[in-house]
């Protein structure tokens, strides 16, 4: 009945813009621009795209803008089951500030999204990798390989007559349906996925009823922009379609079809790797007006924007998916609020890190207007079980639709003056532009602005997860300490500039690796550098330079907080540091390097 009501796609859109609460004159108005140019791109606004479009046309568009808020909520639901929700009490929720979404509500609107009607899954490519099959073809056979039966300007014979149509058609300047002979079904696990993004860039270009001449006048017009986030934008597809895309894409896919069954299963195997590292999107098939109304009235998508930061909180967890990483809760509430909550631990470093949101500390003359003499970034990756705790990773979270200068530099000074020592991200679910030139070099060299990011957008999740692995560094495996008591013993070696003809000693390494093997092994001068295996010495001397002083005590008394004893191999300059502690020299099991000096530092 709901469908018959709404005869126009400008009635229907006005009917779920008042369902699902959506802001036109402020936050949704990416969600806008997205349902616009999805519709028409080169309509003046949106109400003017509403008006050529059909209500299926419609729907589709609006299913696929709100693709990343459901990708979110996928992302949360996946951190509620890592924080044990599965396993504990099923009103587990998570509140920020006043507001609160409870486990339930996740699982009710992703169940309501999945029963909705779709024709295919495709890998989110970004732009930047529409051309990915021929990563694939070049790996498997080299460029030869790549080029073979696709010259430009020449007629093509694949062998299978449907595609020769298809081709001759392109070249006619025409995108005709899609040939039978290649679709998705006719190929492995992999090269699937591949034919299924074709078929979808195919089936978006046949829906604006342009001709390839059309298109690309169109995009001459609007200077070539593009939407770097999203392979199967209209506008991206033009762009791509500029290096004749499609006519190569589907000759590769018909020339696959005739290669033998080894080549084909090792070209499969290929792009299964090449494509794992990218989210899902669904492309859409008939949607009912019903669908949308329910989807768009639940509780989740009202309260959408508030989870944009917890989601980047998921992000930054998910970065240590190979770490003991452990997600705290208070009675099953995971806490985002504006006050202090420590969001989870992560054990497999030395010393162990904590995750914090909305961690406050001292800033005098802040220069950021909502700062009064403090700061306290959306997130900061902590030291913990140390004298003295310190912030090694800061992520200042926006939802800006475009850059704010101003605000962005502002809270870029603000977090590194705060945290002398910490990495300053600030991340927004828009634009960012360009780096600040103008800001002191010791603090821009520890900044880095990631944006647009969001769950399509797969460089800027690659450069942020990249940022947290840097930061947080491999696991290790690190001793367990008992209640208040110190664990075991660690070796620590002095990696100052004085070291440097002890650490060229290979009896040295060789003792280290074959004794500790992948035991920790902490690097220290006048800092704890960082935490290795045995194994792991030779690389991080290659990669780093030696400390420019030596001044043992303070990384010793760090690393006494978390272990009962110490081996220090330092030289004469460390051991006079080491003055004032318990300490007893031991003898050298090193001949070859005979100023390294054994020491045992007990607390």
């Amino acid at each position: 009945m709901a469908d018959a009501i709404h005869r126009d796609s400008f009635s229907a859109w006005n009917a779920l813009r008042l369902t699902g609460g959506v802001d036109v004159d402020d936050r949704d108005n990416d969600l806008i621009e997205k349902l616009k140019e999805r519709l028409d791109p080169s309509a003046p606004d949106l109400e003017r795209a509403l008006a050529g479009a059909t209500i299926e046309d419609f729907l589709s568009a609006l299913f696929s803008s709100i693709q990343p808020f459901v990708s979110m909520f996928k992302d949360i639901l996946t951190f509620f089951e890592r924080a044990g929700a599965r396993q504990g009490q099923r009103q587990w929720r998570v509140s920020v500030g006043d507001e609160f979404l409870d486990l339930r509500h996740f699982e009710e609107f992703l169940e309501h999204w999945n029963t909705i009607d779709v024709d295919f899954e495709v890998p989110a490519l970004d732009q930047r990798h529409a051309f990915i099959l021929n990563d694939i073809r070049v790996e498997v056979g080299g460029y030869g390989y790549l080029v073979d039966g696709m010259e430009r300007g020449k007629p093509s014979t694949t062998g299978l007559s449907d595609v020769d149509d298809w081709l001759a058609e392109y070249d006619s300047g025409r995108y005709g349906p899609f040939p039978s002979s290649i679709m998705p079904q006719n190929f492995p696990v992999g090269l699937s996925d591949a034919a299924h993004v074709v078929l979808a860039a195919v089936t978006i270009l046949r829906q604006h009823s342009l001709t390839r001449e059309e298109m690309l006048r169109e995009h001459r017009a609007r200077h070539f922009k593009s939407v770097d986030d999203d392979a199967l934008h209209p506008w991206t597809i033009a762009q791509s379609e500029t290096d004749f895309w499609l006519r190569s894409h589907v000759g590769y896919l018909a020339n696959i079809r005739r290669r033998p069954q080894e080549e084909v299963h090792e070209l499969a195997a290929t792009a299964v790797a090449k494509f794992a590292p990218f989210p899902r999107r669904r492309v859409p098939g008939k949607i009912a007006f019903k669908d949308m109304e329910r989807l768009l009235s639940l509780p989740v998508w009202k309260q959408r924007y508030e989870t944009y930061g917890v989601w980047i909180a998921t992000r930054i967890v998910d970065s240590l998916d190979d770490h003991k990483v452990v997600v705290n809760s208070d009675n099953g509430e995971l806490k985002f609020g504006f006050g202090e909550a420590r969001i989870a631990d992560v054990e497999t470093v030395n010393p162990k890190l904590s995750l914090f949101a909305e961690r406050r500390v001292a800033l005098a003359n802040p220069l950021g207007k909502s700062r009064t003499e403090g700061a306290q970034p959306d997130f900061g990756i902590w030291t913990c079980g140390t004298h003295f705790p310190e912030c090694l990773l800061v992520v200042e979270v926006k939802h800006y639709k475009k850059r704010s200068r101003r605000n962005f530099r502002d809270a870029l000074v603000d977090y590194s003056k705060a945290h002398p020592r910490a990495r300053v991200a600030l991340v927004n679910y828009g634009p960012v532009g360009e780096d600040f030139g103008d800001m002191p070099v010791m603090i821009r060299e520890r900044c880095q602005m990631i944006g647009p990011l969001t769950p399509e957008s797969y460089q800027a999740l690659a450069n942020f997860r990249e940022l947290v692995r840097a930061v947080v560094g491999n696991p290790i495996e690190v001793a367990q300490s008992n209640g208040s008591a110190a664990a075991g013993h660690i070796v620590a070696l002095d990696v100052s500039a004085s070291m440097k003809s002890i650490l060229g000693s290979e009896a040295l390494r060789k003792i280290l690796a074959q004794t500790l093997g992948m035991d920790a092994l902490a690097l220290i001068d006048q800092d704890v550098r960082a935490i290795v295996s045995g194994r792991e010495l030779e690389q991080w001397l290659r990669k780093n330079d030696l400390g420019s002083s030596t001044s043992l005590a303070a990384p010793i008394e760090e690393l006494l907080s978390q272990y009962e004893q110490i081996v220090v191999v330092t030289d004469d300059s460390g051991l006079k540091s080491l003055i004032g502690l318990s300490h007893v020299r031991l003898e050298s099991p090193l001949s070859e390097a005979r100023d390294a000096i054994f020491v045992r530092v007990t607390r």
